[in-house]
């Protein structure tokens, strides 16, 4: 199924955040010198259409930005990854090996949450909320050093809050257990960094965050709220509950950038 226009739009604002937007016929390429570690901020996206598109021609836009930034990876992404790609089919022969996830569409009513965690936005983040974001970002199955934190903790802070980062945490006996992202924009909202800490896991503190986070969506105005999430994974089956359905498979390649 072809991605909703609603999202596309989403991603093609969110992206122009970077401090180096470049539209192409197939996507974008972004690159930022202030995060040079940080994927998100220095990748190629396939967005549109483009069956006939090589490896090769995306590179040509992407490597020579991630150079000038000082970028240390090379990473490429597919959002509609059941459309046909050249480009795709010639990384796999290369010997690339996706992260595969799937994109969630919310259309609820999902199942209420069964939870003894309280719920707040913060809206103002303080020294507390901050550290416990550091901590939180080893959550994910990956393990990140801290100056990859540094430069996370500082692209939500300094480009992605001014544009409308919302966070919204589960408290449970007085301390953070767990929180959830809501970025809002181009009419849209995706739900991200969906984590819950070790001690205060199945006390129903990421259904009672994520759900805060769709309903502060909707009452925005939110035509469509969406996440991602591994594909057949136990958050996946979690968000199913809460009212999302997958819309599709995403791709993502990612290797260190060699010398030129």
């Amino acid at each position: 199924m072809a991605i909703p226009d609603a999202i596309r739009a989403f991603w093609y604002e969110e992206e122009a955040l970077g401090e180096t937007f470049v539209r192409t016929p197939w996507g974008v390429v972004v690159s930022d010198a202030r995060f040079p570690l940080i994927w998100d901020a220095n990748h190629a996206a396939v967005f549109e259409d483009a069956p006939d598109v090589g490896v090769a021609e995306i590179r040509a836009e992407l490597e020579p930005r991630l150079r000038t930034v000082g970028a240390t990876h090379e990473h490429i992404e597919f959002v509609d990854a059941e459309r046909p790609s050249r480009a795709a089919r010639e990384l796999v022969r290369e010997g690339g090996q996706p992260s595969e996830d799937v994109l969630m569409l919310h259309d609820g009513p999902g199942s209420e949450p069964v939870t003894d965690a309280e719920v707040e936005e913060a809206g103002r983040p303080d020294a507390t909320f901050w550290e416990f974001y550091r901590r939180s970002r080893n959550e994910f199955g990956e393990t990140f050093t801290p100056e990859v934190v540094d430069q996370m903790v500082a692209r939500d802070r300094e480009v992605l809050m001014p544009a409308g980062l919302r966070f919204f945490m589960g408290v449970r006996g007085g301390e953070i257990a767990g929180f959830t992202s809501l970025m809002p924009l181009a009419g849209s909202a995706y739900i991200d960094n969906v984590v819950t800490l070790p001690e205060h896991r199945n006390h129903g503190v990421a259904s009672a965050t994520v759900t805060a986070a769709v309903a502060a969506a909707r009452e925005g105005g939110a035509r469509a709220v969406f996440l991602f999430a591994q594909e057949g994974g136990a958050p996946a089956r979690l968000y199913g509950r809460l009212g999302f359905r997958v819309l599709t498979r995403t791709m993502a390649f990612t290797r260190p950038l060699t010398p030129a």
